[in-house]
């Protein structure tokens, strides 16, 4: 028998790394464990859908958090509660935390700088050129990069690795189903999401990339070729879905060009065609398809008003997630307690995701 961390309703185990949040359908409910990696301790996150037992085998999401975010400040501000999905679908979801630091010169400005390594290691130019502008203001370089350059910003350590180790670690700990285990992020977790999914795609069924994209000159094909999803808003300046600089002066690849890439030179990527489903007939979303007659779709979708936050929320809510649950708090102090999502708001960015995977689920 594997984890006996079934989940009954109303009813919360406490163990030495186990904590619970209670709300009204325990669709919060989240589980804290640590895993070891290159001399790291490494927390994550699970959440189990009600009726989990070991009888049969569950799919399974890992999420990943945006730049300065959180694990479980994405899930309850960012997304405004993607476990109510994830209870809607009957999946497993992952939540682990990039590792972090913290910057600023006194108590009164430090804040908790948490990142993803999704280009390995910092750059100043790529394969197709400067991945930042000659006047962007250099950010916070992570302690392990040693150096950032101009350009770096995201952290330097061995993230590609912990992720492989953590989903062998779920897989053999939970009741999971390894054919159908799903990858996706927000911003900077969207960004190692590309990575991840390239390098380690015999591990995941497809992928979704909300809001990021890796630099130009990074985008890459996964070795397996695999069903992809991409959700950007119109407005984003963040990370623009065009290919031009960002508000802060850096440069990351345009939709397009992921799509032409992920789909390793095959020319169905020329093949584009209007897509729509159910969960966004309505709404201002213009989505295409291409390879659309093939077992790995890649799928773009642009939301015209939307700017740099989770697809369908009305606003910035949590912005990138820069909040702890009471479950994440002892070991990130410095943060605020999220605000509890709505269970009851209807997120068609969750939804449509949550439908692309389960369309692939097995293949």
């Amino acid at each position: 028998m594997k984890l006996w961390t079934t989940l009954i309703v109303g009813f919360c185990a406490v163990l030495a790394i186990t904590a619970c949040v209670e709300d009204d359908l325990a669709l919060k409910t989240m589980t804290r464990y640590v895993l070891e990696h290159d001399g790291l301790e490494r927390e994550y996150f699970v959440f189990l859908p009600s009726g989990y037992d070991d009888e049969r085998n569950y799919p399974a999401v890992v999420f990943l958090h945006g730049y300065g975010g959180t694990a479980t400040g994405t899930e309850a501000e960012v997304t405004q509660g993607l476990n109510t999905y994830a209870e809607k679908f009957a999946y497993v979801m992952v939540y682990p935390q990039g590792t972090w630091f913290m910057a600023g010169d006194s108590p009164e400005t430090q804040w908790e700088v948490t990142s993803w390594n999704h280009i390995s290691d910092g750059f100043d130019a790529g394969p197709d050129g400067p991945i930042c502008t000659d006047d962007v203001v250099p950010a916070v370089c992570p302690p392990e990069c040693g150096t950032c350059g101009q350009c770096g910003w995201a952290s330097c350590n061995d993230d590609v690795g912990f992720l492989k180790s953590l989903v062998a670690t779920v897989s053999t700990d939970f009741e999971v189903d390894e054919s159908s285990i799903f990858v996706t992020g927000f911003s900077n977790g969207a960004m190692m999401t590309h990575r991840i999914a390239c390098e380690a795609s015999e591990l995941f069924a497809a992928a979704a990339l909300v809001g990021g994209r890796v630099e130009p000159g990074f985008e890459c094909a996964p070795t397996n070729p695999r069903p992809l999803l991409q959700i950007n808003g119109g407005n984003d300046e963040a990370v623009p879905h065009d290919g031009r600089a960002s508000s802060g002066g850096y440069f990351f690849a345009s939709t397009t060009s992921v799509t032409a890439h992920w789909a390793g030179g095959d020319a169905c990527a020329a093949k584009v065609q209007e897509w729509l489903s159910p969960t966004i007939e309505g709404e201002k979303v213009q989505c295409t398809i291409a390879c659309g007659d093939t077992d790995h779709p890649i799928i773009d979708c642009i939301w015209p008003d939307g700017n740099h936050r989770w697809p369908g929320t009305d606003g910035f809510r949590g912005s990138n997630g820069y909040c702890v649950s009471d479950l994440q708090s002892a070991s990130m102090p410095e943060q605020t307690i999220c605000i509890a999502p709505d269970p009851d708001a209807e997120i068609w960015g969750s939804q449509l995701v949550f439908e692309f995977f389960d369309e692939h689920r097995g293949k």
